[in-house]
């Protein structure tokens, strides 16, 4: 059965191919973005496609919301690093088919990948969750939470200094605190954590 790989890592995306090899599952094609992979789920018309959450600064569960205003037929299972329950429950929302966290063994990604292409239309998920903190325990200043508030626009630090009267270095320091505090590894995580503990909207 044909499937596609959307995640911004090769790395991931060749694992799961090999990881696949001995499956009825066929990986078609592959994408690095939102915009390659809804091209190929166009294009390819998967059974099934496995999607990643953080597809550089764009959302994999955006992707996924706008494939089904596309009405397109493939079912999606979300493979994440995230494992906060709030996670999982927004890609329930968006119309994901299963919420696969990347610790999970292969076997259970498997199995769940059979559930749906045969048919099963029960919500899935495989893998450890964690709740996450309560937005007070992440401790970010209020110039942190005003550097944070700008992130999901896309500007660069050097904007955000003009924007708050202040100077870049400054800026890159507040940033480097903010993604220690909300344990992120750059700018896409640090805003999908902001957003889904509600300390920016």
């Amino acid at each position: 059965m044909d499937i596609v790989v959307i995640d911004d890592h090769n790395l991931i995306r060749s694992g799961l191919i090999a990881a696949l090899a001995e499956s009825k599952f066929q990986v078609v094609a592959e994408a690095s973005s939102v915009g390659e992979g809804l091209a190929v789920i166009n294009k390819f018309k998967p059974v099934i496609a496995l999607v990643d959450v953080n597809l550089g600064a764009s959302s994999g569960l955006d992707l996924i919301e706008t494939a089904i205003s596309q009405k397109s037929t493939c079912s999606f299972i979300v493979l994440t690093m995230h494992d906060q329950s709030e996670i999982l429950e927004r890609a329930k929302a968006v119309g994901a088919s299963a919420f696969v966290t990347k610790g999970a063994p292969i076997l259970e990604l498997i199995e769940i990948m059979n559930c749906i292409s045969n048919g099963s239309n029960k919500f899935m998920r495989a893998g450890e969750l964690q709740q996450s903190k309560p937005a007070i325990e992440f401790s970010l200043t209020n110039r942190e939470l005003e550097v944070l508030s700008l992130l999901p626009t896309g500007v660069t630090a050097s904007a955000i200094a003009g924007m708050l009267f202040l100077t870049e270095p400054t800026v890159k320091t507040h940033l480097s605190a903010i993604y220690r505090k909300l344990s992120a590894t750059n700018r896409a995580q640090a805003v999908s954590i902001a957003l889904t503990n509600n300390l920016i909207s």
